[in-house]
């Protein structure tokens, strides 16, 4: 199964979308870029509520747009379920009358989760009978995303689910997206900034600049490109490293900092850091008078180092040297 847009360009305003990619339709895929590149455009495409220049979209193999045809199933025929980043749940309603009316909606061939499952999954069966305006951020957000999922739609796309959560409420919904895209066979298409939630959360991903998917595909290969890196500020540049490397498998990937990496020539002893890779250096790059990153070549993959250029000469590392990575826990 796959999501296909095939040569697809959307206008709106002076702003141009541009994409022509295929990502398999299962899992999870995260839609990665900086603020203005595009990715909610992405979404709004999928979900049928930008109509194509040009190009054609299908999932399944199921044409859903083809420009040239003049072929278009409308958003509400989609089977496609979407969660905006301001929830946008029926106002006049109470928290349990909203998944209700999706639950009454959906499909008699699907299968879904009903309202007090899904309450209690989500941790807001006490606030079954609240009217939504009474409602934080957060709660907002929970409800609008059990609402998509009682709703049983083929594909959930979600722009930006996070932005309302912190701490651990956040953790726990990254863990419960995965949880439920795999009890449920549900894809689901991620949009998000944050290149830790990118890390732990995506199969496939897409990444974009300017309106234009710069790559696609399994996240340990787009991850690891250099456009990829063109994507992330300084503070952010680094790898990502394996699930079942760091955190038994908990989370797809962890995405570890450059600046949370220690290189030793020698095998490290008598430390109380957690994570220690052997590998061989792949490349050197200095980045300016204070930085130089290091990429060492590992089991758990390709990661990124950042020492300073007196570091390098002190430890006389050189590429195709032996060296050690080394990560404390709590950078993980």
């Amino acid at each position: 199964m796959t999501l296909e847009l095939r040569e697809v360009v959307v206008r709106r305003g002076a702003f141009r979308l541009a994409a022509d990619l295929e990502v398999a339709a299962d899992g999870v895929t995260v839609v990665f870029g900086p603020s203005g590149s595009g990715k909610s455009s992405l979404l709004a495409t999928i979900a049928g509520l930008s109509r194509l220049e040009a190009g054609r979209l299908s999932l399944h193999g199921h044409v859903l747009e083809d420009a040239r045809k003049a072929v278009r199933v409308p958003a509400h025929a989609r089977g496609i379920g979407l969660v905006f980043q301001d929830a946008r749940l029926f106002p006049h309603l109470t928290v349990r009358g909203n998944l209700e009316y999706a639950e009454h909606r959906r499909p008699a061939v699907r299968n879904a989760p009903i309202v007090i499952e899904i309450a209690r999954r989500l941790e807001f069966e006490d606030l079954l009978d609240r009217p939504v305006r009474n409602l934080s951020g957060g709660e907002r957000s929970r409800i609008a995303l059990a609402r998509a999922i009682v709703s049983a739609p083929e594909l959930l796309l979600l722009d930006e689910p996070f932005a309302a959560l912190d701490g651990r409420r956040r953790r726990d919904f990254l863990a419960l997206l995965r949880e439920l895209s795999n009890e449920q066979s549900l894809p689901m298409v991620v949009v998000t900034h944050s290149i830790d939630d990118a890390a732990e959360l995506a199969n496939d991903v897409i990444a974009m600049r300017d309106g234009r998917v710069i790559a696609f595909g399994a996240a340990a290969a787009v991850m690891s490109r250099p456009e990829f890196a063109g994507l992330l500020d300084r503070r952010d540049l680094g790898a990502r490293v394996p699930a079942d490397a760091v955190a038994g498998g908990a989370v797809e990937g962890v995405w570890v900092r450059a600046d949370s990496v220690l290189l030793a020539s020698e095998r490290p002893r008598g430390i109380s850091a957690r994570h220690v890779w052997e590998g061989r250096i792949d490349a050197i790059t200095r980045e300016d008078a204070r930085g130089v990153l290091v990429s060492l070549a590992t089991e758990a993959g390709y990661i990124l180092s950042r020492i300073t250029p007196e570091a390098l000469a002190d430890l006389q590392l050189e590429q195709g040297k032996q060296a050690w990575a080394v990560v404390k826990a709590h950078a993980l």
